[in-house]
């Protein structure tokens, strides 16, 4: 039997939906399949690009309200026609080049991370015939109505609840699989604690917590390390926000450690106690993962609310109203090494490390 031609579509707004498009394509490089990534993106038209990309960042960054607002309108039964003609609009333009990809290359397995994707490859499906499997993988523990296209297979899922949220949208319990948001296999062998807290030059008798917002280093974050770097050991991941960086250094704070952009951070996790975060479906599977306890803070509107509420609701990490908020969770912690060990082995019961060897499992 040949083996089958696998293509992972996911789309760069925020690093979480590439990250889990190549997070598959190791595993199936692993199991020695044929396969490769496609980014949206780069098929798009330079000016939708631009505001596909670089507007989610300012809207996420500067309008984080505003986003929320659109998050939850679009949402709703009442937008659901709205939605129709929007989705028909990014079909015929945006996803006009995509479409036309997937159609000459007529793989035999789609794998999709973004919902521009699953819609776009549905689309070529009911519209012209593509004959290719299509398994969407959500990336986040809610469901908003975008992901939902008709012409999918397959949901990959994050939870119990994140079944139950597609359920109640009208997908079929058989079409539904419970795989996990997928996780790169290096956050399950970063190696030992020891040795990564001498690698770091870090006191392996300090408590300590890292803090990241993934690549856009927004939020509080010089106002938390100011009110935390006399109490704690501090790992501050600045992403590409070089003005925090610089600023942060300069201050040459004994107990703080500051890094910018890295491909390392299953170290830092490895290393800490506990994660000050956003609430971003990747960042939430490879805390879970490391069994790493999370604080919430900086939350995109929408999606990461969700995800903050159902791990807060699941006993694995809290919602953190304000910086001062942070350090009294982080300092209670640091006193009750119990209710640590109960939060870490919350949150290793609710991982699943083999998600990404599972949804790729699924393309046989």
């Amino acid at each position: 039997m040949p083996e089958k031609n696998i293509l992972i579509l996911y789309a760069t707004a925020g690093a979480g939906h590439r990250k889990a498009a190549e997070a598959i394509l190791r595993a199936a490089k692993n199991n020695n399949l044929e396969a490769e990534t496609a980014d949206v993106v780069a098929f798009m038209p330079a000016i939708f690009a631009k505001i596909y990309s670089d507007g989610y960042i300012f809207l996420i960054k500067y309008l984080g309200g505003l986003w929320g607002f659109l998050y939850f309108l679009s949402d709703t039964r009442f937008f659901s026609l709205i939605n129709v003609h929007l989705r028909k609009f990014a079909d015929r333009f945006a996803c006009r080049k995509l479409i036309t990809y997937l159609l000459k290359k007529q793989p035999d397995v789609i794998i999709s991370t973004h919902f521009l994707t699953s819609e776009a490859a549905a689309y070529a499906k009911l519209k012209y015939g593509l004959k290719s499997r299509l398994i969407t993988v959500i990336t986040d523990f809610g469901v908003h109505n975008f992901w939902i296209c008709p012409g999918t297979d397959i949901y990959c899922c994050a939870s119990d609840a994140t079944r139950d949220i597609l359920i109640a949208k009208g997908i079929a319990p058989e079409n539904i699989r419970i795989t996990g948001i997928p996780l790169d296999g290096k956050f399950l062998n970063a190696g030992e604690k020891e040795t990564l807290l001498g690698e770091f030059g870090l006191n392996k008798d300090r408590f300590t917590a890292l803090i990241m917002t993934g690549g856009i280093g927004a939020g509080p974050i010089e106002e938390i390390v100011e009110l935390l770097k006399d109490d704690v050991q501090l790992l501050v991941i600045c992403g590409f926000n070089k003005d925090l960086y610089n600023r942060l250094s300069s201050k040459k704070y004994p107990n703080v450690r500051v890094f910018g952009f890295i491909d390392y951070v299953q170290k830092l996790m490895k290393a800490s106690q506990v994660i000050v975060t956003k609430a971003g479906g990747l960042s939430v599977s490879e805390s879970l993962a490391t069994g790493l306890p999370m604080i919430f803070f900086f939350l995109i509107p929408g999606q990461e609310t969700l995800n903050a509420r159902t791990i807060e609701s699941q006993q694995a990490g809290f919602i953190a109203r304000d910086p001062k908020d942070i350090k009294d969770i982080i300092l209670g912690l640091k006193n009750d090494p119990a209710a640590l060990t109960a939060l870490k082995n919350k949150g290793l019961s609710l991982a699943k490390p083999n998600s990404a060897q599972d949804i790729i499992a699924l393309a046989n």
